[in-house]
């Protein structure tokens, strides 16, 4: 049986069924982003999840109408803009073969949809995001840790060691061990925000919170722009491409 089951519910959109082996219970998760997520334990079947997604339909349009009231309009993906990641340009292109795929190179990733579907079509742009964001891991898997190091040794600070991940509530965290975690996301700011997280997160090295001393040394070494850089940091949004 497969891992994961995506369908389209009228009313709804996009509902996708994740198997978990973490998961207890039945979870119905209502994204910005990526839609209706349900978790489903192993030892239920995707029939099963779906009777109960159908049992909640009331709640879930409720959910995604609180949503919608909120939220920025979303960037639809159709090939006629051109659209960037830090270090490679997407392509979009039609393709015979019915599933999607996606091949990166060094300068561009080509995202492959079939040729006679619609690429506006809600389910292929959320497997375009998905797509984008798989570009932004390879790209933060490719950068962040040479970045860290630079700004490391130009602030004369040491960490334990870096971990990157898909995280959508933090940009970088600094545990009591200096072991430094970096969100994937950081892919999109701009490099001057990029920098600013990772000192940020260095200076958690010395300064375990949010105290003046700390406040002290990321000014220093952010010349003197640390609150400037954390007010632009409210720009921005993991959840928000």
């Amino acid at each position: 049986m497969d891992a994961k089951k995506i369908v389209t519910i009228e009313g709804i959109g996009v509902v996708e069924y994740r198997k978990s082996t973490k998961a207890k219970y039945l979870r119905i998760s209502v994204h910005r982003e990526r839609g209706v997520v349900v978790s489903v334990p192993e030892r239920l079947s995707f029939d099963e999840a779906e009777s109960f997604v159908t049992s909640r339909i009331e709640w879930i349009e409720k959910s995604l109408q609180k949503l919608d009231s909120s939220k920025p309009e979303k960037t639809v993906y159709d090939g006629k803009n051109e659209f960037s990641t830090k270090f490679r340009t997407m392509n979009l292109i039609p393709d015979s073969r019915k599933n999607m795929h996606l091949k990166i190179s060094e300068t561009h990733f080509d995202i492959y949809y079939p040729h006679d579907a619609d690429v506006e079509n809600e389910e292929i742009q959320l497997i375009i995001r998905r797509f984008i964001e798989h570009v932004w891991k390879v790209e933060a898997h490719e950068y962040l840790p040479k970045r860290l190091m630079q700004l490391a040794n130009a602030c004369n600070l040491g960490y334990r060691d870096l971990t990157v991940k898909n995280t959508r509530s933090f940009w970088g965290k600094c545990d009591g061990n200096n072991s430094i975690v970096l969100s994937l996301h950081l892919m999109h700011l701009p490099d001057r925000l990029i920098d600013y997280v990772i000192i940020h997160e260095l200076c958690h090295t010395v300064h375990k919170n949010h105290q003046k001393e700390f406040w002290m040394l990321l000014d220093r070494l952010t010349s003197g722009k640390a609150k400037i850089l954390a007010k632009e940091m409210k720009n921005y949004s993991t959840r928000i491409y």
